[in-house]
C-alpha cells in the first residue's frame, strides 16, 4: 500500500487572507485525495508561520522530510498545491535529485520523467512569480501608507491601540514617564522595573528588560514620525505623538553617549586566569582558567569530623590534564614582577616610548568640540538651527569626540608607568586593583605553567616559566 507523506505549510497571513489555505482545509483536501487514490495518510510535516519568501533552514519540517526520502517511511509526498510545497526552483531541484515522487491536490507530478520535470519546473516558476508579485505589491502598499502618515502595524506597541493610531491613556502616560525618567538620570534597569510594577508588558506579553526598554526609547513613532527599516528616511505621521520631539532627541543623545558604553560580561577576578598558558599543550595559545578542588569531608580514626575549604586552582579546562595551586603561582609571579620593576634599569627597559602625539592640543580641541556640542540643544530650542542640521552636526561632533577619547585613553602600559614612578614598588602593587595588575602582567611577560613529574608534591617555582616581552 502506498504511504503518503503530507506536507503542510501556512504563513502568518494565510489564514487571514484565504480560508482555503488554512491547515485544516489543506488536511481535508489532501485526505480526500489519499482516499480517492487508495493511499494511506501517512506522516505529517507541518511548517507553521513560514513565509514562502523566507528560506527554510535545517530546523524546518521541510528539511526533515527531505532527509526521510528513500528511507522507507513513505512512498509519495503530497501537498495542497505546488506553491505550498516549493519555495524556489532550488527546492524543486532537491526533490528531483532525491528521486522523490510528488503529488498535489491539483494533480500528480512525476519527477522521474523529463515531461514531468519540465511541467513541474514551469509550475514552480509561475508560483515563484506570484510570490514575488505579491511581495512587490506589499512593499508598494507599505510605502503608500508611510507617505500618507499611516503606521504599518505588525505588532501592538505600548501606548497605542491595535490600529497603531489610537492612544491608550494610561499606556501613553507610562511611555512619557519612561522617557522623562531616563533623561533625568534613571537607569534603564529601573525604568523596566517601574513599567513591570505598573503592570505593563511588551507587545509579546513579556516582562520589560534592558533590551526592550532601549527599543522603546529608540522608537521614532513615539515622536510622531514613521521610519523605513534599513533607511534613514522619515515620514511625518498622521497621528498624535506621545513624546515631544525635544524629549525624544534628548533620550537619543543620552543613549549615544560614549560614556554609557561598557564591556558586558564578568570581569576576571584573579591575576592569571585566561592569561597563563598551558605548558602541557605547549601550543602558545591554550590558556589556564580558574577552577576549584573540593576535598570530601570525612571522619578520622580519632573520631573527629573534618571539612575542607575549596582549593583554588589554575587548570587547563580544554584538555583537563594540568592544574596547579593558584595562590602559590600568583605569589611567585607577583614577586618576579615587583623584583623586576624595582631594578635600577627598569625605567629605561620597560617605560613606554613617546608616541609623538600632541596631547595638550587634542585636549584643547576636545574642550572646544564639547562646548559646541552642548550649545546645539540651545540653538535648536531657539529656532536658530533646524532639527535636521542639529542632528547632522551632533553626530559629526560625537564621532570626533569619540575619536579623540580613543587616542587620549590611557594605554594598557599606563599601570606600568605608575609602578615605575612609585617610590615603593611593592606598596604601589598592593594598592592596585586586579584589573591593573593583570594589565601589567599582560604588558610585561608571558607566564607558562609546566607539567609536574608524577608523584611530585609541593610548589616548585621551576614549573612556572616567566618570559619577558621585548
Amino acid at each position: 500500500m502506498t504511504i503518503a507523506a503530507v506536507y503542510l505549510r501556512v504563513s502568518k497571513s494565510d489564514e487571514q487572507d484565504d480560508e482555503s489555505l488554512t491547515i485544516e482545509t489543506q488536511r481535508r483536501r489532501i485526505a480526500a485525495l489519499c482516499e480517492a487514490r487508495g493511499w494511506t495518510y501517512g506522516p505529517e510535516y507541518l511548517d507553521e508561520g513560514v513565509s514562502a519568501t523566507k528560506s527554510r533552514g535545517t530546523s524546518t519540517r521541510w528539511s526533515e522530510m527531505l532527509s526521510h526520502v528513500g528511507a522507507g517511511r513513505f512512498d509519495v509526498i503530497v501537498a495542497r498545491d505546488l506553491d505550498r510545497l516549493l519555495r524556489t526552483l532550488q527546492d524543486l531541484v532537491k526533490l528531483i535529485d532525491l528521486g522523490a515522487k510528488v503529488a498535489t491536490v491539483d494533480g500528480e507530478i512525476d519527477l522521474t520523467t523529463a515531461d514531468g520535470e519540465f511541467r513541474a519546473t514551469m509550475l514552480a516558476a509561475v508560483a515563484r512569480f506570484e510570490i514575488r508579485r505579491k511581495s512587490e505589491r506589499s512593499v508598494h502598499a507599505n510605502e503608500t501608507r508611510r507617505r500618507r502618515g499611516l503606521p504599518i502595524v505588525r505588532a501592538k506597541i505600548l501606548g497605542y491601540d491595535d490600529d497603531g493610531v489610537t492612544q491608550i491613556d494610561d499606556e501613553a502616560a507610562a511611555v512619557r514617564g519612561a522617557f522623562e525618567d531616563f533623561v533625568m538620570g534613571k537607569r534603564i534597569t529601573h525604568v523596566a522595573r517601574d513599567l513591570a510594577a505598573a503592570g505593563f508588558t511588551t507587545s509579546r506579553n513579556r516582562e520589560w528588560s534592558n533590551e526592550n526598554i532601549r527599543a522603546l526609547l529608540r522608537n521614532a513613532k513615539y515622536k510622531g514620525v514613521l521610519t523605513k527599516w534599513g533607511s534613514d528616511e522619515e515620514y511625518s505621521g498622521d497621528f498624535e505623538a506621545i513624546v515631544p520631539v525635544d524629549l525624544w532627541e534628548a533620550a537619543q543623545a543620552k543613549l549615544d553617549d560614549p560614556d554609557r558604553k561598557r564591556a558586558w560580561g564578568t570581569q576576571p577576578q584573579y591575576l592569571l586566569s585566561g592569561i597563563a598558558l598551558c605548558g602541557k599543550c605547549d601550543d602558545g595559545k591554550t590558556k589556564l582558567y580558574t577552577s576549584y578542588y573540593q576535598r570530601s569531608p570525612y571522619t578520622g580514626k580519632d573520631g573527629m569530623y573534618r571539612e575542607f575549604e575549596p582549593r583554588r586552582l589554575y587548570k587547563c579546562l580544554t584538555h583537563q590534564h594540568l592544574s596547579r595551586g593558584a595562590e602559590d603561582v600568583e605569589q611567585f609571579v607577583e614577586a618576579v614582577v615587583i623584583g623586576r620593576l624595582s631594578a635600577q634599569d627598569a625605567r629605561e627597559a620597560l617605560a613606554p616610548r613617546d608616541d609623538g602625539l600632541d596631547r595638550d592640543a587634542l585636549r584643547f580641541e576636545r574642550r572646544t568640540l564639547q562646548t559646541r556640542f552642548d550649545g546645539l540643544a540651545a540653538l535648536a530650542a531657539d529656532g536658530v538651527l533646524p532639527l535636521d542640521q542639529v542632528r547632522e552636526q551632533s553626530a559629526r561632533l560625537r564621532s570626533r569626540l569619540a575619536e579623540i577619547d580613543g587616542v587620549l585613553a590611557p594605554s594598557t602600559l599606563s599601570p606600568v608607568t605608575a609602578m615605575l614612578d612609585a617610590d615603593d614598588v611593592a606598596l604601589a602593587w598592593s594598592a592596585m586593583d586586579i584589573a591593573q595588575r593583570r594589565a601589567i602582567v599582560q604588558a610585561l611577560l608571558t607566564v607558562t605553567i609546566l607539567p609536574a613529574k608524577r608523584g611530585a608534591k609541593g610548589f616548585d617555582p621551576a614549573l612556572v616559566c616567566v618570559a619577558w616581552r621585548s
